[in-house]
Parts: C-alpha cells; sequence; structure tokens
C-alpha cells in the first residue's frame, strides 16, 4: 500500500461525505486506502459512513478524543507507505497532484513531513505554513493586543506573510488540516504527542521531525486542494465572548502543553 487517507470527523457529515467521494473520484493512481476516525459526533456521521461507503474502514469512538489521539488511532491502522492526516473539510480535486506528491516524495527521502498548497474556498491562497510562535503571538492573535504595531509585526512574521506561496521550501511549521507524513519518519520521531487535544500537536511533531533531521517541507505545485474552513481559533473582531470561549481556553491550554515540551531553538 503506497498511501493512507486518514480523516479525522468531528460533527462534520456533509463536509466528510464530500471529502470522501472526492478522494474516490480523483483518479489516484497509486494504491490507497481511506481510513474514517470519527471522534463521537453523534450526528448522523458513521451512518452515512457505515451506508454510503461500507468498503471503507471506519473506526468510531466513544468519545471526542481530540485532534492527536484521534489521527493516532488512525495512524496505528495504515499501512501506507505514506500517511495523509486529513481534515473532512479538505477537498482533493486531482488525483494527479496527489500522485506528483507521491513522486517527490520518493525522489527525496529525507522529507518527514509535506504540506501542500492549499486553497481557500474562494481560490485565494491559505496561510498553511509558519514560522514558530514567539511567547506572546497566540495573546495577540487573541485579544485586542493584536491591533498593536508590533503584535501585527509578530503576527505577520509567524504568518509567513512575507511568503508568497509559490515555492517549495523548507519550513518550521505546517497547518495539520493536510499533511504527508512518511511513515518511515513517523517510526522514528514517534506519533502525534496525545498531550494536546486540538491545537499544537501538528507543531510540535514538526519540531520532532527537525530534531530527528527530517525535513518539514511546504510543497507549492499543488491547484487543487481545498479547505472549506471557518477558523474559530481567532475572530476578526474581538469581543469578551471571544476572548474567554471554549475554543480559546482550549488554545491558550494547548499553549501552555507546548511551552512545557522544550522545543529546540
Amino acid at each position: 500500500m503506497k498511501l493512507s487517507f486518514i480523516i479525522l470527523n468531528y460533527k462534520s457529515p456533509d463536509h466528510l461525505r464530500v471529502c470522501i467521494s472526492n478522494i474516490q473520484k480523483a483518479g489516484i493512481s497509486v494504491e490507497h486506502e481511506i481510513i474514517i476516525v470519527d471522534n463521537a459526533s453523534e450526528d448522523g456521521s458513521v451512518e452515512m459512513v457505515q451506508e454510503q461507503f461500507p468498503e471503507l474502514t471506519l473506526l468510531p469512538q466513544k468519545k471526542n478524543l481530540g485532534h492527536p489521539t484521534g489521527n493516532n488511532i488512525g495512524i496505528r491502522e495504515a499501512v501506507g507507505e505514506y500517511i495523509v492526516i486529513i481534515n473532512p473539510d479538505i477537498t482533493i480535486r486531482s488525483g494527479e497532484e496527489i500522485d506528483k506528491i507521491i513522486a517527490y516524495l520518493d525522489a527525496h527521502t529525507d522529507i518527514g513531513l509535506l504540506g501542500p498548497r492549499i486553497h481557500n474556498a474562494n481560490g485565494s491562497i491559505q496561510s498553511s505554513c509558519y514560522r514558530r510562535y514567539s511567547k506572546w503571538t497566540p495573546i495577540y492573535r487573541r485579544t485586542i493586543l493584536g491591533k498593536l504595531p508590533f503584535a501585527k509585526k509578530d503576527i505577520n512574521r509567524h504568518l509567513m506573510t512575507d511568503f508568497d506561496h509559490n515555492a517549495t521550501i523548507e519550513v518550521e511549521w505546517l497547518l495539520g488540516a493536510c499533511l504527508f507524513a512518511r511513515k518511515k519518519a513517523i517510526d522514528e520521531v514517534g506519533m502525534l504527542n496525545e498531550d494536546f487535544f486540538l491545537y499544537f500537536g501538528d507543531y510540535e511533531w514538526c519540531d520532532r521531525m527537525r530534531q530527528k533531521n527530517w525535513k518539514v517541507l511546504y510543497f507549492h505545485e499543488i491547484n487543487n486542494i481545498f479547505h472549506y474552513h471557518k477558523r474559530e481559533s481567532a475572530a476578526k473582531r474581538f469581543s469578551l465572548q471571544q476572548a474567554f470561549s471554549y475554543i480559546t481556553r482550549i488554545h491558550l491550554r494547548d499553549w501552555r502543553t507546548y511551552l512545557k515540551t522544550k522545543p529546540y531553538e
């Protein structure tokens, strides 16, 4: 098996249906499998997969285990040489581009993680590769402080707004919504860190890959992967409700967990 897609679902049955259908229709030439891990959605997602995609591997969970733990369940089941961590709100429209990614990974055996260029629903390029946070970046991104000039500068540094996303380069961090991981690298580095729940597990994984001399690569030669994502972790307009929301608390808790990992400098 060359490729294992792992789709971690939580209460996104419509996105999940489209995500699976597009992978199946894309015309990917390499042998591949699709594994769905459902994090106790209890919204009909499991039943939908059982009825419409009975040939796929479905791993329903009894509670929401979060992003790293849920994906690790899929990784343990996967048999592919490459593992694709993919959110259900990702749509892949070209099997040829997936084949291109696999050919690139085959030719560059020092790459542990590859993040393809991702487009937003409107066709614009999504920020999916980053420089690491400063200690204050999450505070700037979640509070009114983010409007101050020095905070904007730090946020732009993190988001790599000076990079036009039209080159293939090594980066520090990759977005976990769509990641191609080499199974050999996972075997050496380890799976995602289950101390995290929703945020920073993908970033900490990038740190460990680089510590073990595996390259973390942003791959720009992709035009047909789309992310239909409504970002919840930061609002354009600050409000007290947003500042004290459940998502904010998870974000900051996971940030504290990340700081405890003492990643390399």
